[in-house]
């Protein structure tokens, strides 16, 4: 099965979405340390700044519910589009914020919109994916949010060190929606999931769908394709779509929600987000200069960048489960020498500048674990899932990533403020606790078909025969050609 081009450029093209949590990350990151932010906020308490940054993750908690409600009705790219809509607004309301509910309130809503995005898009590239890329696909949600990290710490360091007065943030927080932008333009073009087309009973577009996607394969594989899906949601409709309440009453779907929320409890864990959200900030306790912070803020998001190139070339064949207990232990290990670096040079007077440099590098070396961590957090649920609860379950799974987040978010500074880097062997116990749970309770899901997936949970799996059907493909094929 090779490489198909057309699929790689639709989802990298819906991956525009992920820029929206990305940037999140960057910007705020990079805002809170501007002498300009703290002086206009009255120098914001811990607790203030922890509700500015978790304001964010709770509307993505409420806004991940949008991908059952909005991309199950109305198709995949309508959720691209009203979750695009819903940040640009936000992002209006945070650059021109005038107190501090009003960011938090602007905030609010960008999370909103980025949690429907976040939701979504690894339904979309599952959906889109053959088997044997989905992860690289998958991973391009990870590239996404990356990329946007390393663009907004450059515009905030660019802004930090170049500008005066309030634009050194009102500007980077406006600039956040010039990518969602450029997707709202973008869902114009992109093709729909081929399995929400072939559930609404759309076959033929479903069939150039597929055409579009995997004509480099041939025709056999476009038919074998439509069959699988086709022979898979033929056999679901015996069952009606489940209600929210009806999705825990059946023991394979309950253990495939139960892994993919314990696995976005143990992704935020990681202490991801008490890292990349106060990276500017945590640089500053080590004595560094609000520049110097910027910078290093700067070469942390350009390492995450490369960090996930690297995952992504390598993960469909590393498989699921070995990459992440390796990245788990491999964050673990970088925070604990962290903290016990820490504690041996934060209390002297003059800190050596090796011991300077070694704290950093542990910082770079955990995101190399960290970014493996997190593109899984977003492919795995998506892949676990049956098409019938795919949306639903995998809201479910993204408001669990945003409720974790919101509890780490909040609880950083005022830990930090409070313990410094001791705060850190919460998140190394967390790790080493991940490695074990990911080897004794996950599955491989790597290069399994979705439809075959269901034989992983004790689910039947559906033989692709659909009679009289392969004539039909071919004169769909023709006209699509045509």
């Amino acid at each position: 099965m090779g490489f198909s081009y057309a699929a790689f450029g639709c989802v990298a093209a819906a991956a525009l979405s992920a820029l929206s949590l990305g940037l999140d990350v960057g910007m705020i990151s990079s805002t809170l340390v501007q002498p300009s932010f703290i002086a206009y906020f009255n120098e914001p308490s811990p607790a203030q700044i922890g509700g500015i940054v978790s304001a964010f993750s709770a509307g993505a908690t409420v806004g991940a519910f949008g991908c059952a409600f909005i991309a199950d009705r109305f198709g995949r790219i309508q959720g691209f589009f009203t979750g695009a809509i819903v940040v640009v607004l936000g992002c209006a309301l945070q650059a021109g914020a005038v107190n501090v509910g009003m960011l938090i309130a602007g905030r609010l809503i960008t999370g909103l919109g980025a949690g429907q995005l976040t939701a979504v898009l690894p339904v979309y590239a599952s959906e889109l994916a053959p088997a044997s890329i989905r992860g690289a696909l998958g991973g391009l949600q990870m590239v996404g949010i990356e990329t946007a990290i390393f663009l907004a710490t450059a515009i905030g360091y660019a802004f930090g060190t170049h500008y005066t007065g309030d634009i050194q943030w009102r500007a980077p927080l406006a600039l956040q929606m010039l990518p969602v932008l450029l997707l709202v333009a973008v869902t114009f073009f992109l093709p729909e999931s081929p399995r929400w087309l072939v559930q609404r009973g759309r076959e033929e577009q479903a069939i150039k769908v597929l055409n579009r996607l995997h004509r480099s394969q041939g025709a056999d594989f476009v038919q074998a394709e439509f069959l699988e899906i086709k022979a898979q949601l033929d056999a679901e409709k015996h069952h009606e779509e489940p209600s929210w309440k009806e999705i825990w009453t059946r023991k394979s779907y309950r253990k495939r929600i139960f892994l993919s929320c314990l696995l976005q409890w143990l992704a935020q864990l990681t202490g991801i987000n008490c890292i990349q959200y106060y990276a500017s900030t945590i640089f500053s306790l080590l004595g560094f200069s609000t520049t110097t912070s910027l910078a290093l803020n700067l070469l942390y998001g350009a390492f995450g960048l490369l960090f996930t190139l690297f995952w992504v070339g390598i993960i469909d064949r590393l498989g699921r489960r070995p990459a992440l207990i390796f990245s788990s232990l491999l964050a673990g290990a970088a925070l604990l020498i962290q903290a016990v670096l820490s504690q041996v040079y934060l209390t002297k007077d003059v800190v050596p500048v090796n011991g300077l440099r070694a704290q950093v590098a542990m910082f770079y070396i955990f995101n190399l674990g960290f970014v493996c961590v997190g593109m899984l957090a977003w492919l795995i649920p998506a892949e676990m899932m049956p098409y019938n609860i795919r949306a639903k379950g995998t809201s479910i799974s993204v408001a669990n990533n945003n409720i974790a987040g919101i509890v780490v978010a909040q609880v950083s500074p005022i830990a930090l403020s409070a313990i410094s880097f001791k705060f850190f062997y919460v998140f190394v116990a967390a790790d080493i606790v991940a490695a074990v749970c990911y080897f004794f309770l996950f599955p491989e899901t790597s290069r399994l078909t979705l439809e075959q997936m269901n034989q992983v949970f004790g689910d039947m799996e559906i033989e692709p025969k659909v009679k009289g059907t392969e004539v039909w493909i071919d004169s769909v094929e023709n006209k699509s050609m045509a």
